[in-house]
Order: structure tokens, then C-alpha cells, then sequence
């Protein structure tokens, strides 16, 4: 009886085996889909060193003369149109505030701009400028796109010129003999766009108004004009970030 239930015992199992095996021979494998992470953002963050070149035009400012008693006795001797080309090196900081789907990049920024900025005349009377260089200290904030790849900002800033002037005529009576230097202080207005080549390099254009406050210039006998140098200024430029 005994041998009996051990042989039906061991058929059991050995059944259970059979089909354990079988079973676990028709299992499909389990697939584990890779983990789908989205690349960073470019980020604007931190501080830039920063080159660029432009043209500047539509600068037209009328030449004046006045007697030692300021009395105007030559409204206009001529017209000088301040133009030319120029190029600058800027430095610069920015700080990034990330939003749903754009970020809002705001900044600051130090700049000395050279070149070839001025104009001359000569038709009985003779006057040139030229516009030796501009320091300015812009701020610059803006809005990237969705991909936070480009950024489209707006730029106001404070811009210190330094200028030689020269108006040489007469009229009334009263000669205008006049050669000089002079700086002066004033805004800067405009509009920039600026794109990310890779993390650290990106190209901008940037358009730019700058004006100048009014100044009185005197010759040594008390003659005047009076200078508020003006112009616009369209630019190409590469900044590195560090």
C-alpha cells in the first residue's frame, strides 16, 4: 500500500514538473521601454564678452551762428549728416526667469563703440564733426522664443560722447572761428535680436537710436553755435558667454 502511494506521489509531481515547464516555455519576454527624458533648455544665464560692427545715418543737424550777444545771425550755414561706420566691444550680464513656455531674460551692459562716425561741408562756411568715441551703460530685456533659442529684447541706455567740432564763416558783421573737443551726455533707444549658435556663442543685429544733449560751443571772441549730435545706428555682433 505504501509503495503504491509513493508511486502516485512522485507521478504527481513529476506531472507538475512537466507543466510548470511547459507553461513557463510559453511565457513572452517583458520589454522595458527606455526612460524619455527632454533635453535642456538653452539657458541665458551669466556673463558675456561681446564684438560688433555697424553703420550709422540720418544724423542731420543744422549749423548756427551766433554773435557774443547770442544773437542768431546765421539760423542755417549748412547741414552736417553724421555717418559712417563704427565698431565697438561691450561687457555684459544676464539673469533668466523661466515662465510656461518662453523665458523673460533681462540684463545690463557696458560699451565703448569707435569708428568713423562724422561729416563735413564747406560752402562759404566750413564746419566738420567727428565723432571720436561712445561709452554707454544699456539695459537690455527681452522675451525668447519657445525653443528659448532666440531672444527678441528691447535696449535703453545712457551714452556719453566725446566729439571735435569746427565751424568756420562770417556773417552780420561777426566772424565764427571755432575748433574744438567736447563730450556729452545722453540716451540710447532700440530694438535687438540676438540667436544661440551653441551654449557658449550667439550672433545679434540690433538697431539703436542715440541723442545727445544740446551744447553751446564758443569761440575765443564769444561766437557761438550750438551742437545736439544725434544718429542711428544699425549693428552686426557676436557674444561669447562664459
Amino acid at each position: 500500500m505504501c509503495n503504491r502511494l509513493a508511486a502516485a506521489g512522485s507521478a504527481l509531481a513529476l506531472a507538475c514538473a512537466l507543466g510548470g515547464a511547459a507553461q513557463a516555455g510559453n511565457l513572452e519576454p517583458v520589454i522595458v521601454e527606455p526612460a524619455v527624458t527632454s533635453p535642456a533648455l538653452p539657458s541665458w544665464d551669466g556673463f558675456y564678452l561681446g564684438g560688433k560692427a555697424g553703420y550709422a545715418f540720418e544724423g542731420d543737424e543744422k549749423v548756427g551762428h551766433a554773435d557774443p550777444s547770442r544773437t542768431l545771425v546765421t539760423p542755417s550755414a549748412g547741414t552736417l549728416e553724421y555717418s559712417g561706420f563704427n565698431y565697438g566691444l561691450r561687457l555684459g550680464w544676464r539673469g533668466q526667469r523661466d515662465m510656461a513656455e518662453r523665458a523673460f531674460v533681462y540684463g545690463a551692459e557696458l560699451g565703448y563703440d569707435g569708428g568713423n562716425v562724422k561729416d563735413s561741408f564747406s560752402n562759404g562756411y566750413s564746419a566738420s564733426v567727428d565723432t571720436n568715441h561712445v561709452l554707454g551703460l544699456r539695459l537690455k530685456s527681452g522675451f525668447t522664443n519657445k525653443s528659448r533659442d532666440t531672444l527678441f529684447y528691447g535696449i535703453l541706455g545712457y551714452v556719453r560722447g566725446d566729439f571735435d567740432y569746427a565751424v568756420n564763416g562770417s556773417a552780420g558783421g561777426d566772424t565764427l572761428d571755432l575748433d574744438t573737443s567736447f563730450k556729452s551726455d545722453g540716451y540710447s533707444v532700440g530694438l535687438g535680436v540676438e540667436h544661440m549658435l551653441t551654449e557658449r556663442w550667439s550672433v545679434n543685429a540690433e538697431w539703436e537710436y542715440l541723442e545727445f544733449g544740446s551744447e553751446r560751443l564758443n569761440d575765443g571772441d564769444g561766437s557761438s553755435t550750438k551742437t545736439t549730435p544725434k544718429f542711428n545706428n544699425v549693428q552686426l555682433g557676436v557674444n561669447f558667454r562664459f
